[in-house]
């Protein structure tokens, strides 16, 4: 028993050195293996290649593609109008006196030459009398210095002094400047003998009568009523300067049409007659920076009455072709616009692009793309350039669509050109 407990005395003094021993060898293990291991890693990173465990490839990024077209980009534009008509006369009495008669329909279509009013003419007609009268003596006396004259010159010349001769001369020129004063005299007074029966000096659309029967009026009196052509008629409207510079050589050569123009009336009506360029005016507004263009339509059913307003949609009359893209599809940074091209192997190429006008979501490209090419819509985010990427169809842009959406030729009102063997503008995740 003695011996026994000696030899575990012995066994628990020698314990502890032995634990202490294998926990320090455990150390040395741990750390030889994690040396090995840190070693191997990164002598397979150095060598381009992780662990088969960390060897995971990301997917390539998916994109919709948007195919570039040619479209027309002279957009039709609106803008308000003003009708005007062409001839506009206020009818005003010449001479003084009581009118007797209106002849005329108030509001009624009238032409040149019809008779409006008629004003009291006794007063001008006994003029014209006198005036006649007073033609005819003078007439007799010139007829009498010619014969005394003529009489003086087949008499003797020793019969007849100089001083008479010379009297008789007088006497004729004297005559004869009498007769044409009294020949001026009954032509004024017969003008306003004439000027008793106003008519109208062109074709329209009288007024009102602003004096009738009894009025007695003067040269003083004012309009006694207005006359207006209504056909043709013009509108006339006032055009940004940006937009008359777009098309500023189609208004230098004045024998081209610049625009092809259509009218909306008030009542959302639009107007069956299409406009012809009439005239520009030669200034600027300073204030408004536009410039008035004149138009002329036809009006013989009388829709376009003066001063009233209406829409005008202006389209240019001659194309601007040029390739189209979705605005959205446009990235910018301090180099400029730029797109991304995918390429026939599915890569994703930068582009920079010149930007030209904005329709709607549309963007015309001055450069840097052409018809046919296939650019990024949706799935920017994640690119590079030269990066690979997976292109898909955006199926669910047309569901998306309302019906009258979808009834539309083009999303943006424009006139996409299709390219052969596709149709439409709609994005494609096809590359061919």
């Amino acid at each position: 028993m003695v011996t026994d407990e000696k030899d575990r005395d012995q066994d628990n003094q020698e314990q502890p050195g032995k634990r202490s021993f294998g926990k320090a060898l455990l150390i040395v293990l741990l750390l030889g293996g994690a040396v090995f291991f840190g070693k191997t890693y990164l002598e397979g990173r150095s060598e381009g290649q992780a662990p088969a465990s960390l060897q995971v490839q990301p997917p390539d990024p998916v994109v919709t593609l948007y195919t570039v077209r040619i479209a027309d980009f002279a957009v039709a534009k609106e803008y308000l109008g003003r009708v005007e008509p062409i001839q506009s006369v206020a009818i005003r009495p010449e001479v003084s006196g009581q009118i007797e008669e209106v002849h005329f329909k108030e509001g009624s279509a009238v032409a040149e030459g019809d008779l409006l009013f008629t004003i009291n003419s006794r007063e001008y007609r006994a003029t014209v009398a006198l005036r006649k009268a007073e033609l005819a003596k003078a007439q007799a006396n010139l007829d009498r210095a010619l014969k005394y004259n003529s009489r003086l010159k087949s008499a003797d010349t020793r019969s007849v002094s100089a001083t008479d001769l010379e009297l008789s001369e007088s006497e004729v020129l004297q005559g004869k400047s009498s007769v044409e004063q009294a020949k001026a005299a009954l032509q004024l007074a017969q003008i306003d003998l004439d000027r008793c029966r106003i008519v109208a000096p062109i074709s329209g659309r009288v007024g009102r009568a602003l004096f009738t029967k009894g009025n007695y009026v003067t040269p003083a009196s004012g309009p006694l009523t207005t006359i207006v052509q209504t056909d043709p008629i013009r509108v006339v409207l006032s055009l940004p300067d940006k937009d008359y510079l777009k098309e500023r050589e189609a208004f230098a050569a004045s024998e081209n049409a610049v625009y092809e123009a259509t009218l909306r009336l008030a009542d959302g009506a639009v107007y069956p007659g299409k406009g012809s360029r009439d005239f520009e005016s030669n200034v600027m507004d300073e204030k408004t920076g536009t410039l008035q263009v004149v138009l002329r339509f036809d009006n013989a059913g009388g829709a376009l009455v003066p001063g009233a307003m209406v829409r005008v949609t202006l389209k240019p009359a001659q194309k601007r072709l040029a390739p189209v893209i979705p605005v959205e599809a446009v990235l910018a940074d301090g180099e400029g616009d730029y797109v991304y091209v995918v390429d026939g192997e599915n890569r994703a190429e930068r582009r920079s692009i010149g930007g030209g006008e904005l329709s709607g979501q549309l963007l015309s490209v001055a450069s840097g793309l052409e018809a046919g090419e296939k650019i990024v819509l949706k799935g920017l985010q994640a690119l590079r350039p030269g990066m690979a990427v997976q292109p898909v169809a955006d199926g669910g842009a047309e569901a998306r669509k309302t019906p009258a959406e979808r009834a539309r030729a083009s999303e943006y009102d424009l006139d996409l050109m299709p390219l052969s063997g596709d149709e439409g503008w709609a994005p494609t995740g096809k590359v061919e």
